[in-house]
């Protein structure tokens, strides 16, 4: 049997400083062209769009969206799409840190040894982001690395820490193999995330717990400080912006793909939420995209 290739990626082609800024995040439209790797730095990845597969040495694991992946210091692995169609691309966001890097955000803050673990992974680690929230993190970062803007430095650093608490949480809830006790409520926000142009009533998500609307009502407030109808407008509020980013569709559409018909009412939320208009966000975020077009690898 022929040997495999693995390339080593350095760290000093993603960071523009080794030793004090050592940060690198992407958006990445996965193809045939990058071979199996191996790296001297810490991976964090994320499926966020797509299916397709990960390689890691003989084995071959089917991933999709909401797949996420820590991938330590020289393991090999590499992300293939399951379809060259560009309709159907694999899309994955990375975040790149060096291990000194991770160990030095860990040391600067109160209680931050209890996310060493993360850094001692010796094997690459899987998990399911069942309600979208390391996904909000990857796509906070990405936003933040994209543009220089005052403050981006410390965002990065702050969003990558709150990142790695995500991250840990959703380990140890693996770990223990039981049900947390707000698995309940975890699956009532996985189905707003997965199903958010659906019309919920709160009778309806009360039956997933089988509680009534007012106990429901209190626990979910306490849960997210937010009513279900705010937390599910929220949903999709952030949704619509991800499509005025990344598509062209037509704004009406894009109202109607989120759940809203009545396009005053879309756009009065919107601009409650976001302080813009669609077309103000959309305009806004015009260079984001050609800058970030220019970082992707």
């Amino acid at each position: 049997m022929p040997k495999r290739t693995v390339r080593l990626l350095s760290g000093r082609e993603y960071f523009n400083n080794w030793d004090d800024f050592s940060i690198f995040v992407n958006r990445n439209a996965e193809s045939y062209e990058l071979t199996e790797h191996h790296h001297d730095f810490l991976e964090m990845s994320y499926v966020s769009e797509g299916t397709g597969y990960h390689h890691t040495g003989d084995e071959v694991m089917s991933v999709s969206a909401g797949d996420l992946f820590v991938i330590p210091i020289g393991a090999s692995h590499v992300f293939r799409p399951g379809s060259t169609a560009k309709d159907r691309q694999l899309i994955v966001y990375n975040c790149l840190t060096s291990m000194e890097n991770a160990t030095k955000i860990l040391e600067m803050v109160p209680g931050g040894d209890e996310l060493g673990r993360l850094l001692a992974f010796n094997e690459i680690m899987h998990y399911r982001d069942r309600d979208g929230e390391a996904k909000g993190w990857f796509e906070r970062l990405y936003r933040e690395y994209s543009v220089e803007r005052t403050g981006r430095e410390t965002a990065l650093y702050a969003g990558m820490l709150q990142l790695m608490i995500c991250i840990i949480r959703i380990h140890e809830a693996a770990v223990e193999g039981a049900a947390p006790p707000t698995v309940g409520m975890d699956h009532v926000l996985s189905m707003l995330h997965g199903h958010y142009s659906r019309p919920f009533t709160v009778e309806e998500l009360a039956g997933e717990l089988g509680i009534g609307e007012r106990q429901f009502q209190r626990l979910f407030v306490k849960h997210t400080g937010l009513t279900p109808i705010k937390y599910l407008q929220r949903i999709r509020i952030q949704e619509a912006c991800r499509l005025l980013r990344s598509s062209h569709r037509r704004i009406h559409d894009i109202s109607g793909a989120v759940g809203y018909t009545d396009i005053a009412f879309f756009n009065g939320l919107f601009k409650k939420i976001t302080g813009m208009t669609p077309r103000e966000y959309r305009q806004s975020h015009a260079s984001i995209t050609r800058t970030a077009a220019g970082t992707e690898d």
